[in-house]
Order: C-alpha cells, then sequence, then structure tokens
C-alpha cells in the first residue's frame, strides 16, 4: 500500500513538473490602433497563462491606443514581454514605447527600434501646428515614456532621444545601451534566455521558470483582423473612393440600390479607417445605417441587395459599437451573428410577401370589379341589379339577362357596372 501511495505521489509530481508555465504569444503586425489596443487587452486578461509576450513588428501608431497597451502591460500581474521580430521587423515610434514598458525585451537580428517622435499632431501635419503646440505634445511624450523607462530600469537619455530626436539603433547596439535585454532569433530562444530572471511586478519580485514552457499562440480573430487592415491609410483612402463612387452612381441611377448601400458602407468604414470619429460612434452609425437599408428594402425592393447591404451594416456595427478599452464588456460575435441570421429570414419573409402581393390581382376597386363573376337580382333589359363579391350593384348591359344568369363585369363608371352574360357559367 504504502508502495502504491508513494508510485502515486511521484507520478503526479512529475505530471505537475511536465505541465510546466504556459506563455501566451501576441502577435502585432502592422499600425497600433484600437483594434491591437483591444486585441491586447483581451490577451493580457485571464488566467490560462502565466506569462505573455507580444511580438511587434509595427511602424507606429496611435497615441491614444499606444497608451492604452501600456496601461494593460504594466498593470497585468504576471510577466509581460515584448519581443521585436522576425528578421527585418522593427519597433518604431509607438512601438518604442511599448517596447520600453516591457517586464522583459528582446529583439531578433537584423531588427531596429527608435523614431518615436510625435508626427501628424493636427489635421494637415505637423508643419500645420503651432512651434508651441509641438513643444507640448513632444515635451508630454518625453515625460511619459522617462516615466515609463524609470519604472523598467531603461536608459533616460537614449529614450528622450528617440522622441525629440527620432534616433534609431539596431539590435546589437539596443542591448548593449540596455533598451533591451536579451538578442533572440525566435520566441523559442527568448524563453530559454528569460528563465530564472527576476522582475518586481505589483510591489513583489517574481521569478520567471520556463524550464517546461509551453508557447500558445492567440492571433485575432477573423473579424478584428479585417477591422486591424481597414485601418491602413492606404485601404482607408480607397474605401473613401469606392463610397464617393456608389454616392455618385446612385444619384444618377433611378431607385435605391447597389450604389446606396456599397457608398454609405465604404464611407463609414473609411471614417473609421482614418479615426474622423471614435470608433462606437461609427458602429452607432452602421447599426442605424443597417435599419434605414432594411427599411428601404419594404418600400423599394432590391432583390436583397439593400438587405445584404443592411446586413453587413449590422454586423460592422455589433463588432465596433463598445469599445472594449474603454469598457470591459462588448458585444461577441455569438450574439450578432445569430442576430443578423434572425434579421435576414425577417426580411426575406418580408419581401418575399411585398413581392407576391404586388403580383397577385387585385381585388378591390375598378381593377378587382373587372372580370369578377356574379349573378342577376332581376330580370334585365338595359339595366338592373346584379350580385357581385358579396354585394348588390345597380348594372348596365346590352343585351336580356335573366334572373339568376351568370354574369361577368366588363366596365365600372362610378358605382355602376357593365355586365354581360358569362356563357361559362350559368346559376347563382
Amino acid at each position: 500500500m504504502k508502495k502504491i501511495i508513494l508510485f502515486c505521489a511521484g507520478f503526479m509530481m512529475m505530471a505537475s513538473s511536465a505541465s510546466g508555465a504556459v506563455c501566451r504569444v501576441l502577435t502585432v503586425e502592422g499600425v497600433i490602433n484600437p483594434v491591437i489596443a483591444e486585441y491586447i487587452q483581451d490577451g493580457l486578461t485571464g488566467n490560462d497563462f502565466d506569462i505573455a509576450v507580444i511580438a511587434l513588428n509595427t511602424p507606429g501608431g496611435l497615441m491614444e491606443s499606444m497608451q492604452d497597451i501600456v496601461k494593460e502591460m504594466m498593470n497585468c500581474p504576471k510577466p509581460v514581454g515584448v519581443w521585436v521580430g522576425p528578421s527585418g521587423a522593427r519597433s518604431a515610434s509607438a512601438g518604442v514605447f511599448i517596447t520600453v514598458a516591457a517586464d522583459f525585451s528582446a529583439m531578433a537580428p537584423a531588427t531596429n527600434i527608435g523614431a518615436a517622435h510625435p508626427v501628424q499632431l493636427a489635421p494637415g501635419g505637423e508643419g500645420k501646428t503651432s512651434p508651441d503646440m509641438t513643444k507640448k505634445i513632444v515635451n508630454d511624450a518625453v515625460a511619459y515614456i522617462q516615466g515609463i523607462a524609470k519604472e523598467r530600469g531603461r536608459p533616460l537619455q537614449w529614450v528622450k532621444d528617440a522622441v525629440v530626436e527620432s534616433v534609431s539603433i539596431d539590435a546589437e547596439l539596443a542591448r548593449e545601451k540596455g533598451i533591451i535585454d536579451f538578442i533572440a532569433p525566435d520566441i523559442t530562444t527568448l524563453m530559454d534566455k528569460i528563465n530564472g530572471k527576476e522582475i518586481k511586478k505589483g510591489g513583489k519580485t517574481l521569478k520567471i521558470d520556463t524550464s517546461a514552457v509551453i508557447i500558445k499562440y492567440k492571433n485575432l480573430s477573423a473579424a478584428k483582423n479585417f477591422l486591424h487592415m481597414i485601418a491602413n491609410p492606404n485601404i482607408a483612402f480607397i474605401l473613401m473612393m469606392i463610397g464617393v463612387w456608389g454616392l455618385i452612381h446612385e444619384a444618377s441611377s433611378p431607385g435605391i440600390g447597389f450604389g446606396a448601400a456599397i457608398g454609405s458602407i465604404s464611407l463609414l468604414l473609411a471614417f473609421f479607417a482614418m479615426r474622423v470619429m471614435p470608433i462606437n460612434m461609427v458602429g452607432l452609425l452602421f447599426i442605424i445605417l443597417g435599419f434605414v437599408l432594411f427599411f428601404l428594402e419594404i418600400f423599394t425592393p432590391a432583390f436583397g441587395v439593400l438587405t445584404a447591404g443592411g446586413l453587413a451594416s449590422f454586423i460592422f456595427g455589433g463588432m465596433m459599437l463598445i469599445d472594449k478599452t474603454k469598457m470591459n464588456i462588448g458585444v461577441s460575435l455569438s450574439t450578432i451573428l445569430p442576430t443578423a441570421v434572425f434579421l435576414f429570414l425577417f426580411m426575406t419573409f418580408i419581401v418575399r410577401s411585398i413581392i407576391k402581393s404586388q403580383k397577385s390581382k387585385a381585388s378591390t376597386g375598378e381593377e378587382g370589379m373587372l372580370g369578377a363573376r356574379g349573378a342577376a337580382l332581376e330580370d334585365m333589359d338595359g339595366s338592373g341589379t346584379v350580385f357581385v363579391h358579396g354585394e348588390i350593384w345597380t348594372a348596365r348591359c346590352d343585351e336580356k339577362i335573366k334572373k339568376g344568369e351568370a354574369v361577368v363585369v366588363k366596365a365600372m363608371d362610378g358605382i355602376v357596372l357593365t355586365v354581360v352574360k358569362n356563357k361559362e357559367r350559368q346559376g347563382l
């Protein structure tokens, strides 16, 4: 019995050690924007990882989104590192702030870091900003990055030069100056290098153990990756052109259809990409546009074009409605997609009913009376009364019709019908 207990205890210890720490890798490729900020926030939340590493390759991005990422990194209770890679990658502008904020950092060979001077500070670029305002913003950026560097033990002078003078250095020099901790060609090598490293986090000293680390990647969802791609300035320009073309096409064509749907959606996506409006405002406008397109489809059927546009607008709106960098909750795709399917089925039923009613023969008014069948209520020789559609009508005729004979309505003048004998059917 004792041997069995010792065997089970040894097996459990081996299983525990084999499981090891979990390293979550978050891949950031491209411009730093609200989509990336939300992605990092989600990635640094939860208890299913022990270490997080941001694999970074960025030319920079929005200051506000960068600050959201830095706050998440510095307030995460678990070690958060940055790896600038693979070879050929860079950590420029906003990426410098993110790299400096890491608990540990590394760069792959043939990478560079720097050029963190704020640009495009106002509409039309930095050149349109007054010198005093430029100085204020630069000084604020310097104070911000030096505060982070001091907390992380990075050289204060270099980070200042990166912001003020836009200096940029390669991986080897960054390691020598203490901007980063290691040079690592990949994440696996980085895990080996940080094993046993001690960091300060929340007033405590944590020792990183990666002796049996398990590396797990958490990538952007398909929906978020789409929003991230359209945030590219080149894509924004193309979307703007498509939106303008769509509205011009709609204005020059009769009815409402493809141009209105694609033009409106493209313009709102362009506004999101160019940051003309906050992401949650764009989301609200998308939902409003979706219901407008649904409404127009009901009254001006466009063979499903407006319904498709309305569904796309509704889905985009649901994804953008809540800015998760400002709130810890959002609308999930598991809620958005079933709702979109319900709206699609509802709109399909409504449009089919409308088309069916338009194709059906009129049953009221003059059109509904023409061809209607009935019967004479008395002998008629020029005029008399007939029973048609459950009602008694005054009628004229050009032939003699006996009481009870079947008649067909040929014309209607006010409340007087013109009837003839129905040769196919006789009797009431």
